[in-house]
């Protein structure tokens, strides 16, 4: 999403501005659609902050990501940590397809912190 723009990004928008993906498989979309207003607005909000610190951070031609999870059958095999057969990458929330609600997916979140905390203290 172009977000300064308020505008839905679409390839042929994409095309014209300055900035390419360096994921190439993404899609051009409209992050509001994923979003709630309120999460935009303090993304939007953080931005402008850091780019007093990091001029050109909020310029109009700044892309940013979303993730989209469509299916909940689809499941990632986990440990009882959440970590992955991927050594060191975990699996958290809704987009796991472990958890159907917002207090089981932040659970998983804390989990996985104790567990990083946990393997940085032993290391």
């Amino acid at each position: 999403m172009l977000f300064r723009s308020g505008r839905r990004t679409d390839f042929s928008r994409l095309a014209k501005s300055t900035t390419r993906p360096t994921l190439n498989t993404a899609v051009a979309g409209d992050l509001s659609f994923v979003l709630p207003h309120r999460h935009l607005t303090s993304i939007i909000e953080a931005l402008r902050a850091f780019d007093k610190i990091a001029p050109g951070l909020y310029s109009k031609n700044t892309l940013l990501y979303g993730v989209e999870v469509k299916f909940y059958s689809s499941k990632v095999a986990v440990r009882n940590n959440f970590e992955t057969s991927v050594e060191n990458l975990y699996t958290i929330g809704d987009g796991a397809g472990i958890t159907r609600g917002l207090m089981q997916a932040s659970v998983t979140g804390v989990v996985v912190a104790r567990d990083i905390a946990q393997r940085r203290k032993d290391a």
